[in-house]
């Protein structure tokens, strides 16, 4: 028996699937940028005590949110749009979801010769 959702219509639990691995996805790129600004931004405030320089820390927070967004970029965001192989629902490449899924403990398909 499938759900009614909030615009009438019926959802299928490939659409409800496909909902939540977006949702997944952008937690996990919230998280990254976040971790990557305290995880510098503490590296910068900890070098910027030692040396008495106090722009270490706000500095130390941009290169962790750069490094964190070139992270996700490159996870995420490559090949995005960009080919016919993307899967239709989250629009990820089939790269990027066996990488993701071999992530997850979600062990690799063969490949055939």
């Amino acid at each position: 028996m499938s759900d009614v959702s909030v615009r009438g219509r019926q959802d299928t639990s490939a659409e409800a699937e496909g909902r939540a691995q977006g949702l997944n996805i952008g937690w996990t790129v919230l998280s990254y940028l976040l971790s990557g600004m305290a995880a510098y931004g503490a590296i910068g405030w900890l070098i910027g005590r030692a040396v008495h320089v106090e722009m270490l820390f706000p500095i130390g927070m941009l290169v962790g949110l750069a490094i964190s967004l070139g992270f996700v970029i490159w996870r995420y965001g490559r090949n995005a749009g960009a080919g016919v192989n993307n899967d239709m629902e989250t629009g990820m490449s089939a790269t990027a979801i066996r990488r993701a899924s071999h992530r997850r403990g979600i062990p690799r398909e063969e490949k055939s010769r």
